[in-house]
């Protein structure tokens, strides 16, 4: 009989440990260079051939054979996939609606917290700055392993919201021998995007996807959403052709707990993690020994009668831990780490959270799990992974946002600041930025 290989307990006794720990942690780049190559040539063939070469990078990827003039998924499939989930399955159907519900909510939210600037001169003019929207917006649906419509709706809803002009969706088909949707892709993924109203969807994956985003004629502004290794090198590979929301790896959940934890909640929260893919990264850091005890036995409880216990024993191997430590140490692992994910799972989380400033997104309390998060309380679920979070944020509303500065001088204004601006623009030899704040002196208008 298979042992769960998560049941070790670790003990993090001192500080100087923890670039030995995060180093355990990181997740391999064995295949990294050929990766890079892999993905440099299909987006340069997709730079010059455009549709026809994602169709053919898809016929030997994906095994699915495109039509160029049948390429878009037509509204009609798009609306009938809706019409059959609400009548043969009402309940899924009013959950899916009740997804969309709280994360527009969300962002609506978001919206209203983003206002205009406008900061009055002693001259009568203004300087501020504006949000706008992008006019065009690329969203990646994975579809390795599973379809994802909780994605489809993070990262459509948001730039709905910021009143994006254009959105278009692009996820990986298969063979519609193995999938009884439109083109190959996931009948709930289709309803899900008529019921969004998104009219726009391809099946296109990987690379070749970003790459018909990129360079196709969508040519949209800001590529969105997660994906594999190739799909996080595609948008490395396009910083520059346009933006991108983040580069996404494989998912991480980081969970402290005390004695008034479940260990039952506690171990189905990290197993939802660890499920997602064999490189997840799943980690328990507790003061108390009891309860991590308790959780290693639920564990390997639960992942021996799971349905899923191959890849639950591959990420858990691989990148799981059970770690006993002391307060501080646990917030210096946390602050370190910057996971995307942090449950506070501990009977006053607050206390906790003025220390915890570096996670994607918190969880605060044992009723809150990371699974209501990816699945619709209204955060989005669409976050930095690898250590970045240190300095990226959510995917959001602002994702699909610019920021635009206004500068309105009065004459008076102009007159007010010359001198000044004059002086500053000779100190640094540019002559004629001197002269032209200059000419808007009043006593100088040649």
């Amino acid at each position: 009989m298979h042992r769960c290989y998560f049941i070790s307990i670790l003990d993090l006794t001192d500080r100087a440990e923890l670039p030995r720990w995060l180093a355990a942690l990181a997740r391999s780049a064995e295949t990294e260079e050929d990766t890079r190559r892999t993905v440099a040539t299909i987006l340069g063939e997709v730079r010059s051939g455009g549709a026809q070469a994602a169709i053919r990078w898809t016929e030997k990827l994906d095994r699915v054979v495109l039509d160029l003039d049948r390429l878009r998924v037509p509204e009609s499939a798009l609306q009938e996939a809706r019409t059959r989930l609400d009548r043969e399955q009402p309940e899924l159907m009013s959950a899916l609606r009740s997804m969309i519900a709280n994360i527009r909510r969300f962002a609506e939210g978001q919206r209203a917290c983003l206002q205009d600037l406008s900061l009055g001169l002693p001259g009568g003019g203004t300087v501020g700055e504006r949000w706008v929207p992008l006019k065009r917006a690329g969203v990646y649906i994975p579809g390795g392993r599973a379809f994802y419509p909780s994605t489809l709706a993070m990262t459509v809803i948001p730039a709905q919201v910021a009143g994006v002009e254009r959105i278009v969706g692009v996820t990986p088909p298969k063979p519609e021998a193995t999938l009884p949707g439109a083109w190959g892709i996931d009948p709930l993924v289709l309803a899900c995007a008529s019921e969004l109203g998104l009219t726009e969807l391809y099946p296109f994956g990987g690379a070749q996807g970003l790459g018909f985003l990129a360079f196709g004629e969508p040519a949209v502004d800001i590529l969105t959403g997660p994906g594999n290794r190739f799909v996080s090198e595609a948008k490395r590979q396009l910083v520059g052709t346009c933006g991108i929301d983040a580069l996404a790896g494989p998912t991480e959940l980081l969970v402290i707990a005390d004695g008034s934890a479940n260990p039952a909640w506690v171990a189905e929260d990290l197993l939802g993690q660890a499920e997602h893919d064999p490189d997840a990264a799943a980690v328990l850091l507790s003061e108390d020994r009891n309860l991590l005890e308790a959780v290693s036995r639920e564990l390997t409880a639960r992942i021996e009668a799971s349905p899923r216990r191959a890849i639950l024993e591959q990420s858990i191997q691989a990148h799981g831990r059970l770690i006993h430590a002391e307060r501080e140490l646990i917030v210096a692992f946390a602050q370190a780490w910057a996971p995307e994910h942090l449950e506070v799972c501990v009977e006053d989380p607050e206390s906790w959270l003025p220390d915890l400033t570096t996670a994607s997104a918190l969880f605060l309390g044992t009723s809150s799990a990371e699974a209501f998060g990816d699945y619709g309380a209204g955060p989005n679920h669409v976050l930095p992974t690898d250590r970045s979070a240190r300095f990226a944020s959510p995917l959001g509303v602002a994702t699909y946002l610019k920021r635009q500065s206004l500068l309105r001088l009065s004459p008076a204004d102009a007159a007010s600041m010359a001198p000044w601006v004059d002086r500053l623009a000779q100190a640094e030899g540019l002559v004629h930025h001197g002269r032209s704040a200059a000419l808007r002196c009043g006593h100088n208008q040649k």
